[in-house]
């Protein structure tokens, strides 16, 4: 750092600068007003008392002459001293004026001449006065000329006086305007050096610091590109807007390193989602994971064998696919060390060779790898694979980049594994529909054939039955069918849980099921005391449905309700068309369910704790049953119940419909 050019020597110059003026300024201020005081004190001293001296000597010669023209005419004694006192005071003042005489630059010649015209006619006088009686009369006229002489030397010696007073004048004159010249000099001086300084004081402090300043206000603003000059300005300021720069600079690098970091988090963010495609999701990872990385090949591998893995995606930059060598990697000893290696990382082929084992060591040098890392890939202790991301160049992994692939590896280890659970799940699910329905198939041959013996038997193809006979075949008969309609709602469950049911959707009444539904339990409403109702609509409600399937729903329901109804209680079935779906209502003042059930009920064989109470017959499955129906039609199934007071059971489907309804009691069929 240049002294010449630091901010104290700027200052430093320009104090000194203006220290020197303002003292030279004071200084010819002070010289001037010397002179000035001087030369106004020796007028004083020296001119004013002569004029007043002069002055004096003039009045007492007249006044003595006065006084002397007095006596002589009337001769009053009183006249005559104070002739004499004007003399004496003549003679005081004489002395007086020689004094200042001698303190003057007045000519002493004109001041001799002065004193001896006023000796002389006080000598004539004194002479005029000494005669006496002898007196012609003719002394006036003599003194007279005397007097005259007086008055001339005074006025000479005024003007001589006068002479010397305006050449001291001209000298302060003279002296003044010299200091009013320096003062303007020094001023027009100081000016034109304080203006150079201050420009220099500015050109090299105040702009500079400006520019700084609004170099500083761009970058709060958001101007993160914006930088100061470092070409002017004091060495501290250059230093200053050095730093201020270098400042910046860090914190453009941080804030790119924030940015890239975040990309990186949602690079790895989005991975996430990509995995959970069932298709191609692998492929897609590996992309936007090798893209957000910078790296040249990723790959995603399954650990299949302790010594070896099958590759499940991968991404390349150049296009092109992977080697099949690639595909299944055979490695002795991998799923060992995975386990006890958390990360393999290599900047160069030189730490390849170093820390990767020999069998990867001769991989990466047979693809040309320059920088590798393998992370393995965890679901709790247990490493289940390993994410591969390579490249072709020298590169050194930060921990932002060794930070991504951890959360890759992460998701993609919880991906593998529920994968595997899902793979399991969907052949348990298949074995369970295949069980299923071999199961209910097997059942329905030999019930089939039960039932048909049971009907040969009551109708006395083998002989007549007694009547205790006939009732305990209605009782099996009962029971069969009982299974019949147990194993009917296993194989539509099945059929519906696995898709292979066939839903023929068409323009449908929902009306009409209603209707039919009525009509098909009337006859078991009135044999067990319980009065159905329907409510209906007046016009046709559309819905696209399954006919059969959309009356076996509302067949269930109005089935519990009556099930669930004691005798002398009340089942309403209501069809309520609205603008966009239709609500078919069955509610029943039957026993109820228990609050802490009602969760439950759409549970596969889960039957209410009032119900087993009672024991009252059923399966559990009727509920499921009509909610898996309505599902399958874009609808849903609502419940409410209060134990002890009813069950209300509402099937929802979407519709276009809506009208009145009207309310009138079902009666029961004729026989």
């Amino acid at each position: 750092m240049s002294p010449r050019s630091t901010v104290a020597r700027v200052l430093e110059r320009l104090v000194v600068v203006l220290s020197v003026i303002i003292l030279l300024m004071s200084v010819t201020s002070i010289v001037s007003i010397l002179v000035i005081q001087r030369e106004v004190r020796g007028t004083a001293t020296t001119i004013s008392p002569l004029i007043e001296d002069s002055t004096s000597l003039r009045v007492d010669v007249t006044e003595a002459q006065t006084h002397y023209r007095t006596y002589l005419l009337i001769g009053d004694a009183a006249s005559l001293d104070r002739y004499r006192a004007s003399r004496r005071a003549f003679e005081e003042d004489k002395e007086d004026l020689r004094t200042s005489a001698a303190r003057s630059s007045v000519d002493p010649q004109q001041v001799r001449d002065f004193l001896d015209a006023g000796e002389a006619w006080f000598e004539a006088a004194d002479a005029e006065i000494a005669a006496g009686d002898e007196r012609d009369g003719q002394g006036v006229a003599r003194t007279s000329q005397n007097f005259d002489r007086v008055t001339q030397e005074h006025d000479a010696l005024v003007v001589e006086i006068a002479e010397a007073r305006q050449e001291r004048r001209d000298r302060y004159g003279l002296a003044m305007n010299g200091g009013i010249a320096l003062m303007g000099l020094a001023t027009l001086l100081a000016l034109v050096v304080t203006v150079h300084q201050g420009r220099r004081a500015l050109g090299r402090l105040a702009r500079p610091l400006q520019a700084l300043h609004r170099v500083v206000m761009r970058q709060a603003g958001g101007a993160t590109q914006a930088r100061a000059d470092t070409t002017r300005g004091a060495d501290e300021v250059v230093a200053l807007a050095s730093a201020f720069n270098s400042l910046a600079e860090a914190n453009a690098s941080m804030q790119d390193e924030r940015e890239r970091r975040l990309d990186l988090y949602r690079t790895t963010g989005s991975v996430a989602g990509v995995l959970r495609t069932r298709e191609g999701g692998w492929d897609g990872a590996c992309a936007k994971l090798g893209a957000g990385l910078g790296a040249d090949a990723t790959s995603i591998y399954r650990l299949t064998g302790e010594d070896t893995a099958s590759r499940l995606g991968g991404w390349h930059s150049s296009g092109a696919g992977f080697p099949p060598a690639l595909d299944d990697v055979v490695v002795p000893g991998l799923a060992r060390m995975l386990a006890d290696t958390p990360i393999l990382q290599a900047d160069g082929a030189a730490e390849i060779a170093l820390t990767f084992p020999p069998a990867l060591r001769a991989l990466a040098e047979h693809q040309g790898l320059e920088g590798w890392v393998l992370h393995p890939m965890f679901f709790g202790d247990e490493a289940v694979g390993v994410l591969s991301v390579a490249s072709l160049r020298e590169h050194s992994w930060d921990e932002a980049q060794i930070q991504a692939m951890a959360r890759v590896a992460e998701y993609g280890a919880h991906t593998l594994v529920e994968q595997r659970y899902v793979t399991s799940l969907e052949e348990l699910d298949e074995q369970k529909s295949v069980f299923m329905a071999t199961t209910s198939h097997e059942l329905r041959t030999p019930l089939t054939s039960i039932a048909g013996y049971l009907e040969l038997l009551e109708d006395g193809d083998y002989g007549s039955l007694t009547d205790p006979q006939s009732r305990a075949l209605g009782i099996v008969s009962r029971n069969v069918e009982r299974l019949r309609s147990l194993i009917d709602d296993l194989l539509l469950l099945n059929r519906l849980d696995s898709g292979q049911s066939r839903v023929d959707r068409r323009e449908h009444d929902v009306g009409s099921s209603a209707a039919r539904v009525g009509e098909q339990f009337a006859p078991v409403a009135a044999a067990a005391g319980v009065d159905l109702m329907l409510e209906e609509a007046p016009g046709p409600v559309l819905v696209l449905a399954d006919p059969t399937q959309i009356e076996r729903a509302v067949g269930n329901l109005v089935s519990n309700a009556v099930k669930f109804t004691p005798s002398g209680g009340t089942v309403r079935l209501s069809v309520l068309p609205g603008q966009d779906e239709v609500r078919i209502v069955c509610a029943d003042t039957g026993m109820g369910v228990p609050a802490a059930d009602q969760t439950h009920l759409f549970t596969r064989f889960f039957r209410a704790t009032n119900a087993q109470h009672e024991q009252v017959q059923g399966t559990g499955l009727g509920l499921v049953v009509v909610e898996t129906i309505a599902a399958a039609h874009g609808g849903c199934v609502e419940l409410t119940s209060v134990e002890g007071e009813g069950t209300t059971v509402t099937i929802v489907l979407p519709t276009v419909a809506g009208t009145d309804r009207r309310v009138s009691p079902l009666r029961p069929a004729p026989c």
